[in-house]
Formats: structure tokens, C-alpha cells, sequence
């Protein structure tokens, strides 16, 4: 449904009573704002508004005091109409409301079908871009964000590689990617279910998003493997960065419970490294890792 909110800005009461009789007709609610202090006080909210509706003659605002830009898109204005009487049209008026950016100019006089049209159509225009941005948004979301864990998804976590090992081989700054799996998950699984599982990379995901530091990037890369980037940090740095991780993980009580096993495999960018062989590297010495009885940590 279609939000009926509409902001008047008039210069008296009758004006506005006059538009407010007459758009109720089309179950538009409106608020009237009738000076500048007004118009201060529901700023602020201004976002619960779906059109705007402007006297052009009010001179307690200029035309592009009046423009606001969607909540959802910082490139979609709330619409605006301004409304003129015959007496004060003029070119000048109409080239700066349209300059400011109003969506529609109605002149005085008009008939009562003509400003019901027009605010029912920029607030229907209005409401499919919003609904648009919003799909779009959610689209870019999918390709970016794991939507298990909510983690970093595995297709952006590849351009990030890129463009991190791009950055080691130019500046050659300490660079350590950390390739680990839940060693034991597939065991869970089959005592509790797949569902259970998910929910159980999701809590892990969630609780190892909190330790890690904001400079770092974490994704899950498939199925209960997960790939953490360390920038700035070398293989010793790492190696006691995850042990006390593991050793906070242990902690928590629901993955306690569990046994959750942990294998971490830890290697760093070389020079004129790629892609593929970071990966390969990684996944190796989480082999290693995994063969490990304690700790389960191993360099590559």
C-alpha cells in the first residue's frame, strides 16, 4: 500500500484547509505548516512525508530550502509540487522551483481532478523507486554478504584477495590469510540435523565477527570453511592472534557444549603471489592443521 502522507507548506490556514478537504477525498493525510518555526519542528521527520506540496508565494522559505533526498537513495528526491496563483507567476519563479528541484508546477486556478492526479501519480512514481532502490540494494546485498553466516560472501571475498595481494606486491606490508574449517561439523550434522548445523555456523560466524579486529575481513568461503585476512600482520602475529581466538571460542558456552573442533591453517603473501596459489597454500597447511591433535594450527 502506497504511503498517503502529504506536508503542505501554506501561507494561512484557509489555503491549507482548502487542499486538506480536498485531498482527504483520496485518503491522503496532510499536515499543514504555516511559518518557518513550523517547518523547524517537523524537519526532523520529514522522511514520514511521500510528497510535498508548496505555496510558491510563501516567504518564510526558498524553493531549494524545500528539496529533500529519499531515506532509501541519496539520488531520489522526496517530490515536490509547487502551487502558484495567476497574480504571481512569473518565468523567473517557475525557471527557479524547477532549477531547485520541484517534480511538477500547478498554476491557479485549477480544477479539483488536476491536483488529485498529480499528487496520486509522484506519490505512485515515488513509491516504485523506493521499492526499485530497495530491490537493488537487496541484489548488491546477496553478491556481497554469505547470507548463512552474514559474513563476507566467498565472490567479494576473491575480489578482496585480488586486490590485497594486488596491494602486497607494490608495498610489501605484512599480509596473512588464515584458511579454517569446523573440523567436526559433519559429525554434528548427523546427530542433529542439517538445520541445527547452520545454525551453528551461523552462532560461530556471529561470536568470531566479535573478536576479530575491524581492519580485518573474514568470509565464509564454502560449506564450514572460512577465510579470515590479516593486513599488517606477519605469521607469528597470526599464529598468537588465533590462538587467543580459539582460546575465547572455547569459552562460549553453546560451542562448548558442542566439542566444536577448530583447525586453522596460516600462511602469508609472498611476492608475486596469486590468487589460486594463496588458496592452495592456505588449504594445505589447514590439511596439515587438521591432522594436528592439539592446537590444530599450522603455518604453511
Amino acid at each position: 500500500m502506497i504511503k498517503k502522507q502529504i506536508l503542505i507548506l501554506e501561507i494561512n490556514q484557509h489555503n491549507f484547509d482548502v487542499l486538506n478537504t480536498l485531498l482527504k477525498k483520496q485518503e491522503f493525510t496532510c499536515k499543514e505548516v504555516l511559518n518557518k518555526d513550523d517547518f523547524n519542528k517537523i524537519k526532523k521527520n520529514i522522511f514520514d512525508y511521500n510528497l510535498i506540496l508548496v505555496n510558491a508565494s510563501i516567504p518564510y522559505m526558498k524553493p531549494n530550502e524545500i528539496i529533500f533526498k529519499s531515506e532509501f537513495d541519496s539520488s531520489v528526491n522526496i517530490p515536490i509540487i509547487f502551487i502558484d496563483s495567476a497574480e504571481n507567476y512569473s518565468k523567473e519563479k517557475l525557471r527557479e522551483c524547477f532549477k531547485a528541484g520541484t517534480c511538477d508546477y500547478i498554476k491557479k486556478p485549477f480544477e479539483s481532478f488536476e491536483i488529485l492526479s498529480r499528487v496520486s501519480y509522484h506519490c505512485e512514481e515515488f513509491a516504485k523507486m523506493q521499492e526499485y532502490r530497495l530491490r537493488i540494494d537487496k541484489l548488491a546485498n546477496l553478491a556481497t554478504v554469505d547470507q548463512l553466516s552474514k559474513l563476507t560472501s566467498k565472490m567479494q571475498m576473491q575480489a578482496i584477495l585480488k586486490h590485497q595481494i594486488a596491494y602486497f606486491n607494490r608495498y610489501k606490508t605484512d599480509t596473512t590469510i588464515v584458511y579454517f574449517s569446523l573440523v567436526n561439523i559433519n559429525k554434528i550434522i548427523g546427530m542433529f540435523g542439517l538445520h541445527h548445523g547452520e545454525k551453528l555456523i551461523s552462532l560461530f560466524a556471529k561470536e568470531l565477527k566479535s573478536l576479530i579486529r575491524a581492519s580485518d575481513v573474514l568470509a565464509r568461503w564454502e560449506g564450514s570453511d572460512f577465510i579470515l585476512i590479516l593486513t599488517n600482520t606477519s605469521e607469528k602475529a597470526s599464529e598468537d592472534f588465533i590462538k587467543k581466538i580459539s582460546a575465547k571460542l572455547s569459552r562460549i558456552e553453546s560451542i562448548k557444549e558442542l566439542n566444536l573442533e577448530i583447525a586453522f591453517g596460516i600462511t602469508s603473501f609472498v611476492e608475486n603471489d596469486e590468487m589460486k596459489i594463496v588458496i592452495e597454500r592456505a588449504k594445505y597447511a589447514l590439511s596439515e592443521a587438521r591432522q594436528q591433535r592439539y592446537g590444530r594450527i599450522f603455518i604453511a
